[in-house]
């Protein structure tokens, strides 16, 4: 494995902890609000119980994207490329993969944009702006679209960790 390899693979790795551990942390604290929103219903709940659960899910949906990108978890319809001849193939997951990054890309630049347009609103339960739980979008697509873009740059044949570490321009000239 090239110098360059080796080091987006640790970055790869280290975004992957990262985005991980947070996920875990906000799942947890989901967790707490559903119950707490739960159990306190015919006593007195708290009005911020469900508003904390929904923003809370939101973050973890987006943050646990990238690792699942990276390991290759996500729903993909491969019947048909796969049975391509080889040079279609390439051509294909060519163009899937400059795709990808144009989606990823845009959906950043509006997310942003939009979470912007929200700044003057608020969750009045938790008295916070409606940009945070809104810029999970952008922060997750960015996190999978540095994610996506450091994989190109990982061999197919690293075998370091349990899951495949392939990249999706194996055989496709790089750009």
């Amino acid at each position: 494995m090239s110098k360059v390899s080796h080091i987006c693979k640790r970055v790869s790795d280290f975004l992957e902890r990262f985005c991980l551990l947070g996920a875990i942390v906000l799942l947890i604290i989901n967790l707490l609000s559903v119950m707490l929103g739960v159990f306190s219903r015919f006593y007195k709940p708290p009005m911020w119980t469900m508003d904390l659960a929904v923003v809370t899910l939101v973050w973890t949906v987006m943050l646990a994207a990238a690792p699942a990108l990276k390991r290759g978890e996500h729903m993909a319809i491969t019947i048909i490329v796969d049975k391509l001849p080889q040079r279609m193939y390439r051509f294909v997951v060519f163009v899937r993969v400059i795709v990808y990054f144009i989606i990823l890309l845009f959906m950043v630049v509006l997310g942003v944009e939009y979470a912007w347009s929200m700044r003057l609103f608020t969750i009045m339960s938790l008295d916070i702006h409606k940009t945070i739980p809104l810029m999970a979008i952008p922060v997750g697509m960015g996190l999978m679209l540095i994610m996506y873009s450091l994989s190109q740059f990982i061999p197919l044949d690293c075998k370091e960790n349990n899951f495949s570490c392939k990249n999706d321009l194996d055989g496709v000239p790089k750009l």
